[in-house]
């Protein structure tokens, strides 16, 4: 998320930031054109955190921009005390009508199946992989940080999980609607378990690698012979596309996102209300007498 913040206002963000002792992060600068002045790398519990950056170092210009970028992953952090104050403080010293937008996100699709029976096919887009193994493969199509960014690997090995877990992630750009994410959707095969007439059991060594190798690069199929490329076409068919696009399952998901972008984000049935509204400048609630986030905190 991008935020336009208000003439000075910067300063005040962070002035309100170093005041927060509740809040346990790493600060660190950055001169170079293109990022960040002031950046944040903000704690929580069980190792995790997100990322603050203040103060734009832009191209050509001596003063940095009043600009705020927030990134963070909702799945792990969602929704944290600190993000929600760092949310309203980022708005209320926003510009009034362009003060905010998600650049991008992550939209993740998940398949209970081990991760070596699935395939992720390269197309006109840059393509990268990363492979220690059969289980342990991470497949990328599309530029680097950019949208349309598809990304397919091993969940349950990231995550420690007890159950096979494949995923793949999707950069969206913005609020894309839905015919823009499916014209980025990926092509992504299943490897096993083909029941057709023509099993790929059945093939005889080389015709196993090369329909292998079409798996992974489907338009080499103009390199074969007619009646070879036939037989190899008519198992990519059967293979067919183990994940579709779903524009049902897509717009909620969608909604969410618009709706944090506009403000309207709510910090659960689990988070008391003092602990999103009442906080002013920096300033931990006080319940009893007592902050209730710091152990050791004397309030002065």
């Amino acid at each position: 998320m991008v935020f336009r913040l208000r003439y000075t206002t910067a300063q005040e963000l962070l002035d309100a930031l170093a005041r927060s002792v509740w809040i346990e992060f790493d600060h660190w600068e950055s001169r170079r054109p293109g990022t960040y002045r002031n950046q944040f790398s903000i704690k929580l519990d069980g190792g995790r955190s997100y990322w603050l950056g203040v103060g734009l170092n832009e191209y050509g210009k001596s003063r940095q921009g009043d600009n705020a970028k927030l990134e963070f992953n909702p799945n792990k952090v969602w929704p944290c005390r600190s993000l929600l104050w760092l949310l309203k403080m980022l708005r209320q010293r926003m510009r009034l009508l362009d003060g905010c937008a998600v650049k991008a996100w992550d939209l993740a699709v998940d398949i209970p199946a081990p991760r070596e029976d699935f395939e992720l096919v390269k197309d006109a887009r840059m393509y990268e992989e990363q492979t220690h193994s059969a289980s342990n493969r991470t497949q990328y199509v599309g530029a680097r940080n950019q949208p349309g960014r598809c990304k397919l690997y091993n969940k349950q090995l990231e995550s420690n999980l007890p159950e096979p877990l494949t995923r793949l992630e999707v950069t969206v750009e913005g609020l894309a609607g839905a015919p823009e994410v499916a014209a980025i959707w990926p092509r992504v095969y299943r490897r096993t378990g083909f029941q057709t007439g023509m099993d790929i059991a059945r093939l005889h060594d080389t015709d196993r690698f090369i329909f292998s190798t079409l798996l992974r690069e489907p338009d080499r199929l103009r390199e074969l012979g007619r009646r070879k490329a036939e037989k190899m076409r008519a198992l990519l068919e059967a293979a067919g596309y183990v994940l579709e696009f779903d524009p049902a399952a897509y717009k909620p998901v969608r909604a969410w996102v618009e709706r944090l972008e506009n403000g309207e984000h709510q910090p659960g049935p689990d988070v008391p209300a003092w602990e999103w509204s009442g906080w002013e400048d920096g300033a931990a609630p006080i319940v009893g007498g007592r902050d209730p986030f710091a152990k050791e905190v004397q309030n002065t």
